[in-house]
């Protein structure tokens, strides 16, 4: 499906068995658009997205930056690495880039509004970014950020022992600014930073089989029975408040193509195309509208 540029967003709704693969596409679809451009990924640290292989064949220039040195040290010396925090001034971090992604980065970021302005600044006019995150208020995020941090990290550890609190997929302190579900409250806010919204994804289910990987439930069978079955109900009636992940890819307009009686991001109603489920039509999908006013 065709949508005009800067006039359309889409707003979709899946179960999280397919986040990871319609993220991960979504991403490859774009470095290969930006083919022998500038790709920076936020807070890759030891697990880069894009394998040095697909670097090297598009011929982009991909510069990994993290706020960890001692993670950016795991990963590969093949990779371009800046330890930085582009929530900071001066975080040396040298723009413009053509796309700009993080993959499970934002919600450990403390300033979303800090971190999507700093996005916005290193992109160059048409530039694309892509952010993958878990939601609020899926109750497994909820509960990660009540719980003290050596409760919470014990706990986790112990629901998903494949991970190691000093390997490659450790635990690291989550504050969830900025995630959350397509709601119409969190567009505006990308919205007022000058972006354009032109995909916000939202998936149900973080255990077993609606979700992707191991579960946060997948040792307790009944519970996860239920909330495969409370995952299925929702995504036939979905929320943007009881998303679990989504992943909203962004552009930042040229300039040149704006007038002074409209903007992506005033007060114009822009239409939105939600549907739900694996298969998408026209006929399926319901339009519904969002601008700077309610």
């Amino acid at each position: 499906m065709l949508y005009q540029k800067n006039m359309f967003m889409t707003v979709r709704y899946a179960l999280s068995n397919e986040a990871d693969d319609q993220f991960r596409q979504t991403l490859v679809r774009l470095a290969e658009s930006v083919s022998g451009g500038r790709v920076c990924e936020i807070g890759g640290g030891a697990n880069p997205a894009l394998p040095i292989e697909l670097v090297e064949r598009l011929g982009i220039e991909y510069t990994v930056v993290d706020v960890s040195q001692e993670e950016l040290e795991k990963a590969p010396d093949e990779y371009r690495k800046i330890c930085a925090d582009i929530t900071q001034p001066n975080h040396g971090v040298e723009g413009p880039f053509d796309l700009i992604f993080s993959f499970w980065c934002a919600e450990h970021v403390a300033d979303g509004e800090a971190f999507h302005r700093g996005v916005y600044n290193l992109l160059a006019e048409g530039g694309r970014a892509l952010h993958l995150f878990p939601t609020l208020y899926a109750p497994p995020f909820v509960l990660n950020r009540l719980l003290s941090e050596t409760f919470s990290e014990k706990l986790l550890l112990w629901l998903q022992p494949y991970r190691q609190k000093e390997g490659n997929h450790g635990k690291f302190p989550a504050k969830y600014s900025w995630c959350r579900g397509p709601s119409k409250r969190q567009i505006r806010k990308f919205q007022k930073l000058g972006f354009c919204v032109e995909e916000y994804a939202a998936f149900f289910g973080h255990s077993g089989k609606v979700a992707f990987g191991a579960g946060y439930l997948d040792r307790l069978p009944p519970l996860c029975r239920i909330h495969e079955w409370l995952s299925r109900c929702l995504l036939a009636c979905p929320s943007p408040l009881l998303t679990t992940f989504a992943y909203v890819h962004l552009l930042r307009p040229e300039v040149t193509v704006l007038s002074k009686k409209f903007t992506p991001w005033d007060s114009t109603d822009r239409p939105v195309n939600v549907c739900c489920g694996k298969q998408c039509s026209d006929e399926s999908q319901e339009s519904i509208t969002v601008g700077a006013s309610s």
